[in-house]
């Protein structure tokens, strides 16, 4: 059983990028997944800080390969996110 999936990028600063995931115990990879935006500006990122593209897990080609399409980092929460 293969333990990994490939994910095609859509939308957003990464369109078009692939990426292998391991997938969860459920069977799927993580959604909605932050992805790490390289930085095209002369200027380091703040201390701590990294700036992520969120795509959210949207459809499944083929046996093992997943489209994740581009969302709004504010509009997307993870799905274990717990409030207080």
């Amino acid at each position: 059983m293969n333990m990994h999936v490939q994910i095609e990028l859509f939308g957003g600063p990464e369109d078009g990028r692939e990426i292998t995931l391991p997938i969860g115990a459920e069977g799927s990879p993580l959604s909605p997944l932050p992805v790490p935006s390289p930085r095209g500006d002369a200027e380091p990122a703040a201390e701590g800080s990294q700036e992520v593209a969120w795509y959210q897990r949207d459809h499944r080609k083929g046996r093992d390969l997943w489209v994740y399409k581009y969302a709004n980092s504010h509009s997307v929460q993870p799905e274990n996110h717990v409030t207080h």
